[in-house]
């Protein structure tokens, strides 16, 4: 015990002595005070939540989180104190000391494990420390703190952060004392980091939640999977309990530490003999360099572990140098990847494929077909986190290799060049990334075929994986080599780049979001099948080239600054260096000066110049200038409404530009004159306005550019019912690039752009203000509700959609390029050519929202007809998978909604597909955008109960909208959605119902339930009943979904189809005053006897949740061969505050009681139950499996997974 100790406090006082250590804590400090101020609303740019705006940045539930992920952020820090606490003896060949002592391998071995654990845990403390200070600095805003003790900052460590480091330690401890090299440590932390990302990508797959919470090895999966629907006031109250997935974690893992320590101390050799491999002790013998000095300075070294043929010995010139680069940078690679060390890199990557694909972009469960675009995304999105961290590691492994094996002088004191070994170093390390991005590239097709897909693309692999992806890790490549010759020092080499990544990562939270300030982050392309590339790749062009010009700077100071023989400290390299600036190497860092110089410069001229960049503070900060000026006088001066619109759109998609020309008809709808018209230009994109005209004498009252906004003054007053009409002629689009090209709306195949993009809008618009509580404090303005109440005047004035218009008419001619085809909404009128275009003309043939959009693209059509209606699938060629599918459902829905809601009001429907740069489908008259993302690549299997029919779905939800949105319109209140969004998420339901059964629905409905109870823990304001949503997704689809399955389930479907179609009867196409929720939940109550109308109020006007459980069920045969089931069951019920705060109330509601066969429900009835426990006594024919209470999950069960249980025979 005595040496135990002696061996562990001497370390202990090592560590406490290294500036490593005291940086390393340094820098968590930092990090976690950054990280909590930007989360508590410290700086003005920045916007970061864990768990939304609601939850305390001191929570336990955010304490838990920063630690955890922080730590994981960690993982480098404890790769290295960890794995080098023995190697560093073999390093330093001081082991045989030890070994030679009166001391015991378990003192030995435990000493040093226990130093580095206990060294790992002084310098995580400052996790805690750091988000402690920036909770108490003045800059933190108050109202994200809470007043928490000790205990929730300390929990996080005896839970997770010891749990880890033990684990961490004996794996990486085991490593470095069996295998004395550091390499096997780094990457098996690169491998332990891959399979945290595998975690997170298996944990979106509800299947998966348990396996994915125990692959985690860092326990954070299995935190959140625990806490995923803890409200936002449980998430500001309550420990993380070690209980559940995470307490299942922390088992297996520490099991794992136990078995890796174990092994570790019975194969380690507590001997004085080591062993060297390679062929590192061999060195090139050739001629001096001219101006060489030596074995202290020598500026020249042949860098790779090989001896140089004896006939070039008397070759000289850089000829020789070049002919000689290959072979060494082929030595140099050959010593990286000819170990089992990269052949477990390999395997890691393609196990890393076959993980992440198998739940690649699934939809409620349901994969999309594995197209080379979606492979791409995989191994070129996650997996390229385990390439940066390879290219760091390897970076430090190449530039140190002769030293770590102690043969460096007799390298440097070869003849070679300075440049030889710096540039055989880079190559090969240059080619570590491109060996794996061929590995996964050949997995993914492999896997591709294994899945029976067949149509490979190994050109697009080639161009995104080798022609973008390469060439930025190359240029990461030339700053890890560059970065470790400069620090000199291998630890900081290798925590410099993190710090690089981490700077990088958190650029934007300080205000650095311009591109030229993000050195060596071009960005990637997004592919689309229907535009490729598209416009993407010239900006990358342009910084790919702006780096590889600063790395060859770089390249050139660590050509100066490469370590030869034994110069030491600051001033002696500085000297070297100096002595080795010769004309050439002036000439090339002019050159690579110039060239960064004008090619940054020219980046900067679009994205600043032709172009007009905003920040996302000056964004907010004028959107808040807009409010304050703007806002009252606006709402409080009356204006006139569009009521008719004639444009003749021209569309140039290979220049990304639109050309708008036409007139749009304001009338006065009020009881006062008009005075002044106001009107909103289109922001975001290049604007060239040709006319802007009323045809009533005005003056120009005001012109704001920033705002996009003119405001005109009319000579004569308009009298009620009189109009003025406004002349528009305007071009809106792309010149040059962008700072981040997120203009995707006008593009060379596959345009989809709406009005409210580049077409004039009038008055003020709501839309434009800030809406985050934190945003709007950070800008001096009171925190808002998302919406106005539902009996608000002014909100009932206009409906949610369009301020500046109710219904209109509306007529356009569309030009597109000669191979394409133009869509609007409305009836073709016309089609002909001219001048090298196509011309369109449409027209509608009754009143519409000014809501509108225009669509051109190379398509396919496949057509059909449901009665005297013509159905039309605009495609991309290629995409036909699913076009029966939309086809049938579109047939399905307009039987259905017409029977059930009243007559389709067009003589078409349109299905058109546009580039997966959005992943949504969106309803305008008669006409369907449907990105290609979400449905035309979708890959359902009919015979698999699981798989739900998104495209499906999503054509019936959409399709619904022409009554829910197009028929029937909500006001600009709380509630708005639920008429258009939640009535049409009903309608898809039904039809869903009608065409794939009860069962399937229980999948979806699980989605849907998952999908609310996340939305409400991470919500940012209030979560506020269905009746009073506020354009909230998780309320007004996930909780709409289940709330209407639930209600035709109690009442009927046929009840409440009458009761919707007689709301629909009374507010079609209704004007000023629209309709509201009361209106639709005063319909349903009409429907439903009284004593269901405690169960509507719950539905709509409360927020209800329930915690039923199964707690047994057991059968027995009765002599008519039947079997009785008895159930115990718990049925509980809350009732939530906006906040999360819960009361228990009574439980009165009917619930199904259930009992499940194998090919099935043998018994599905609805029972009266009281809260607490119940006794159910059932008799089925059939063998029952299992048994429960609401097995279909319709009910908003916070935890549906313990409703059923198997059946005790």
């Amino acid at each position: 015990m005595s040496a135990f100790v002696a061996i562990l406090s001497f370390e202990l006082r090592t560590r406490a002595r290294r500036v490593s250590t005291w940086v390393y804590f340094a820098v968590f400090l930092a990090l976690a005070m950054l990280w909590t101020l930007a989360t508590g609303g410290a700086f003005a740019s920045v916007s970061v939540s864990l768990g939304g705006d609601k939850v305390w940045v001191n929570s336990p539930m955010a304490l838990m989180a920063l630690v955890g992920l922080l730590s994981v952020m960690a993982l480098p820090v404890v790769s290295a104190v960890m794995g080098r606490a023995v190697q560093q003896d073999f390093e330093t060949q001081t082991h045989s000391a030890f070994f030679t002592s009166p001391i015991s391998k378990l003192a030995y071995l435990g000493g040093r494990f226990a130093a580095a654990v206990v060294t790992l845990l002084v310098i995580l403390l400052s996790l805690a420390l750091g988000a402690r200070l920036a909770v108490s600095l003045p800059m933190m805003d108050a109202t994200r703190t809470g007043q928490v003790g000790p205990w929730p900052y300390l929990w996080p460590y005896l839970v997770m952060v010891v749990p880890n480091l033990v684990f961490l330690g004996a794996i990486f401890f085991t490593l470095g004392a069996l295998t004395r090299r550091m390499l096997p440590v780094y990457l098996t932390s690169a491998i332990l980091f891959i399979g945290y990302v595998v975690a997170t990508s298996l944990n979106e797959n509800l299947d998966n939640r348990l396996v994915s919470s125990l692959a985690d090895p860092f326990g954070l999966t299995a935190v959140f999977n625990d806490t995923e629907y803890w409200s936002v006031a449980e998430r500001n109250s309550r420990i993380v309990p070690l209980a559940g997935h995470l307490l299942l974690n922390r088992a297996l893992w520490l099991a794992v530490s136990a078995l890796a320590l174990t092994a570790g101390y019975r194969r380690f050799r507590f001997t004085a003999s080591t062993e060297r491999g390679g062929k590192a002790g061999k060195a090139l013998a050739a001629t001096s360099e001219p101006h060489g000095g030596g074995a202290t300075g020598s500026p020249g070294a042949a860098g790779a572990p090989g001896a140089v043929p004896a006939w070039k010995r008397a070759t000289s010139g850089q000829a020789h140098w070049l002919a000689l680069l290959g072979p060494l940078a082929w030595l140099q690679l050959k010593e990286t990847v000819k170990n089992v060390y990269f052949g477990v890199i390999a395997l890691t990557g393609i196990l890393f494929v076959i993980a992440t694909s198998a739940s690649m972009d699934s939809i409620y469960g349901t994969t999309t077909y594995p197209v080379t675009y979606k492979m791409i995304d995989v191994v070129s999105g996650q997996f390229s986190i385990f390439i940066l961290i390879l290219i760091t590691y390897y970076g430090g492994e190449l530039v140190w290799r002769e030293r770590d094996l102690r043969v460096d002088q007799l390298h440097d004191a070869a003849p070679a060049p300075t440049w030889l070994p710096l540039a055989a170093k880079l190559i090969a390390l240059m080619m570590v990334p491109a060996i794996l991005q061929g590995v996964v590239m050949l997995a993914s097709m492999g896997l591709q075929l294994a899945k029976g897909y067949t149509h490979l693309e190994p050109g697009l692999y080639l161009h995104h994986l080798f022609g973008v992806r390469l060439l930025n890790y190359w240029g990461l490549c030339a700053l890890a080599l560059a970065l470790h010759v400069l620090v000199n020092q291998k630890m900081l080499g290798h925590f410099a780049m993190v710090l690089y990544f981490i700077a990088t990562a958190f650029s934007s939270w300080v205000g650095l979001e311009h591109r030229l300030l993000r050195p060596f982050q071009s960005g990637t392309p997004v592919y689309s099948d229907m535009n490729g590339f598209g416009h993407f790749l010239e900006r990358i062009r342009w910084l790919q080239l702006t780096w590889a010009l600063l790395a060859v700077l770089l390249l050139v100071l660590a050509r100066l600054f490469w370590q030869r023989g034994t110069v030491a400290g600051l001033r002696s390299r500085l000297a070297v260096a100096r002595s080795r600036v010769t004309p050439a190497v002036v000439a090339v860092a002019a050159l690579a000066l110039a060239g960064f110089a004008g090619s940054a410069s020219f980046v900067y001229y679009n994205t600043n110049v032709l172009n007009r960049y905003v920040s996302g503070a000056e964004q907010r900060r004028l959107q808040a200038a807009y409010e304050r000026t703007y806002r009252s006088r606006l709402l409080a001066t009356p204006q006139a409404k569009l009521t008719a619109v004639n444009v003749q759109v021209d569309l140039f998609p290979a220049e990304r530009k639109v050309r708008g020309a036409g007139t749009f008809v304001l009338t006065n709808k009020g009881a006062t004159p008009v005075q002044e018209v106001w009107v909103n230009l289109p922001p975001g994109q290049t604007l060239e306005l040709r006319r802007l005209e009323l045809d009533r004498a005005a003056e120009l009252l005001l012109q704001d550019e920033a705002s996009y906004l003119r405001a005109y003054k009319l000579t004569a007053p308009l009298p009620p019912g009189e109009k003025v009409t406004l002349t528009v002629d305007l071009t809106w689009g792309a010149r040059g690039f962008t700072n981040e090209d997120d203009s995707h709306a006008i593009v060379d195949n596959g345009t989809f752009v709406n009005n409210q993009q580049f077409l004039p809008t009038f008055g003020y618009r709501e839309e434009f203000e800030l809406v985050s509580d934190s945003d709007r404090k950070a800008q001096g303005l009171a925190a808002k509700d998302r919406m106005r109440e539902r009996t608000d005047p002014a909100g009932l004035a206009r409906n949610y959609i369009t301020a500046d218009a109710d219904w209109i008419t509306f007529e356009t001619v569309v030009s597109t390029v000669p191979d394409q085809v133009a869509i609007a909404p409305g009836y073709l009128q016309r089609e002909w050519a001219q001048d090298g275009r196509r011309y369109f003309h449409y027209k509608m043939d009754s009143p519409i929202l000014n809501f509108y959009a225009f669509l051109s693209a190379r398509y396919q059509v496949k057509r059909d007809r449901w009665n005297d209606v013509a159905l039309e699938i605009y495609y991309h060629p290629g995409h036909e998978a699913n076009l029966d599918r939309m086809m049938a459902a579109s047939k399905a829905s307009l039987a259905y909604f017409t029977r059930a809601f009243g007559p389709y009001q067009h003589r078409q429907f349109r299905i058109l597909e546009f580039p997966r740069y959005e992943t949504f489908a969106q309803s305008f008259p008669n006409t369907i955008p449907y990105s290609e993302a979400i449905g035309f690549i979708a890959k359902v299997d009919p015979d698999d109960p699981d798989d739900v029919d998104y495209p499906a779905y999503v054509t019936a939800h959409e399709l619904a909208h022409q009554w829910w949105a197009h028929q029937v319109i909500g006001a600009n209140v709380q509630g708005a959605t639920v008429m258009s969004e939640t009535l049409s998420q009903y309608s898809a339901l039904m039809v869903m119902k009608q065409q794939f059964g009860e069962a399937k629905m229980k999948r979806f409905l699980r989605f849907e339930l998952d999908r609310y109870l996340h939305g409400r823990a991470t919500e940012n304001k209030r979560e506020v009943p269905l009746a009073r949503v506020e354009d909230q997704p998780y309320i007004h689809y996930a909780k709409g979904s289940l709330v209407m399955y639930a209600l035709q389930d109690v009442l009927g479907e046929d009840v409440v189809n009458r009761a919707i179609r007689s709301f629909r009867d009374a507010t079609a196409y209704q004007g000023p005053p629209y309709p509201t929720s009361l209106t639709l939940v005063e319909h349903l109550r009409r429907a439903a006897p009284p004593e269901h109308h405690e169960l509507i109020e719950d539905l709509f006007e409360r927020i209800v949740l329930f915690e039923n459980r199964a707690q047994s069920a057991s059968a027995k045969k009765l002599p008519d061969g039947r079997t009785q089931v008895t159930l115990h069951l718990r049925a509980k019920k809350v009732r939530s505050a906006e906040l999360g705060a819960e009361t228990e109330v009574p439980v009165t509601d009917v619930i199904d009681v259930g009992v499940m066969g194998k090919d099935g429900p043998l018994y599905l009835k609805k029972h009266r139950l009281t809260s607490g426990d119940n006794e159910v006594t059932v008799v089925v024919d059939g063998e029952p499996l299992t048994a429960g209470i609401d097995p279909l999950n319709k009910l908003i069960d916070r935890a549906p997974g313990d409703n059923v249980v198997p059946v005790a025979l």
